[in-house]
Formats: C-alpha cells, sequence, structure tokens
C-alpha cells in the first residue's frame, strides 16, 4: 500500500470567543494534491474489493485454511483496517488541498496509521520468517502448526 506524507502547514485562526480552530493547508501544490486524492480513491477501492474477496473466501473456506494462511488473513484485516480509517480522511482532504478535520481527529488519524502499519510490518514479518522456514529448513516446517498462527 502506498502511503505519502503530506506537509502541512498550520495557521492559528481565532474565532469569536477565544476559541481557536487549527487549520492545516497543504504545502504542496493543487494539482499534486488532487493527483493523490485521485490516487488514494482507486486504492482505496481496490483495497476494500481485493481484502474484501480475501476475506470472504478465507471465511468460505476457513476449515482448509493452513497456519500460515492466518497471516495472510491478518495482513488483510489489517489493511482493511486501514482503508476504511485513513482513506475516508485523506480524500476529501487531498480534492480540497487542506486538512478539513479537527486536531483530534488529526491525532486519530495517526495513531490508526502507526497501528495498522505495525500490524501490518509485524504480519510481513512473520510470513517471510515463514517462507524461510519452508523453503530453507524443509525437514523443521512442521514445527509451524496450527496453534502458532492463533498466538
Amino acid at each position: 500500500m502506498l502511503l505519502v506524507v503530506k506537509r502541512y502547514t498550520v495557521h492559528h485562526v481565532r474565532m469569536g470567543n477565544a476559541s481557536e480552530t487549527f487549520l492545516f493547508m497543504s504545502r504542496i501544490s493543487k494539482d499534486n494534491d488532487f493527483l493523490m486524492a485521485a490516487v488514494y480513491t482507486i486504492f482505496g477501492v481496490l483495497s476494500v474489493l481485493g481484502n474484501g474477496i480475501l476475506l470472504f473466501v478465507a471465511y468460505r473456506k476457513k476449515s482448509s485454511l493452513k497456519p500460515a494462511e492466518f497471516f495472510v488473513v491478518n495482513l488483510a484485516i489489517s489493511d482493511l483496517g486501514m482503508t476504511i480509517t485513513l482513506f475516508p480522511l485523506a480524500i476529501p482532504s487531498s480534492y480540497s488541498h487542506m486538512w478539513l478535520f479537527n486536531k483530534v481527529t488529526c491525532i486519530i488519524y495517526a495513531f490508526c496509521g502507526v497501528l495498522f502499519g505495525l500490524c501490518s510490518l509485524t504480519n510481513l514479518t512473520v510470513l517471510s520468517c515463514v517462507c524461510w522456514l519452508k523453503v530453507c529448513c524443509p525437514n523443521y516446517e512442521f514445527i509451524l502448526q496450527f496453534i502458532h498462527s492463533l498466538a
């Protein structure tokens, strides 16, 4: 999944009774913001469709899944979580060339990005270890059992 970090300029604007609103204006060009919004939209739709189909098939075939395949399912859940929580906020903000939401939403957005990103990285690390075990040490592949994939 493509993750692009944008640079925003923070403007403090006084409104009414000493309450503050924070406007995060994008520093990149409007054309690039519009392009990124289009890419986010395409990737978001493809991510929901692809991961949704994978989860549907895994649910239908859950009795025949091998232990290593549970990590792929977990990766799909993580990617779907990232898509559902981040893209609905990033797409309209990119189209409008500024962050449309408040500071708390920005913090939650960052938290979800870190949470699902670390989850995906962990799953990919475990998957690479499982592949290494199966390819380089085929005599020991029996070590990975169903109970290990649930832990």
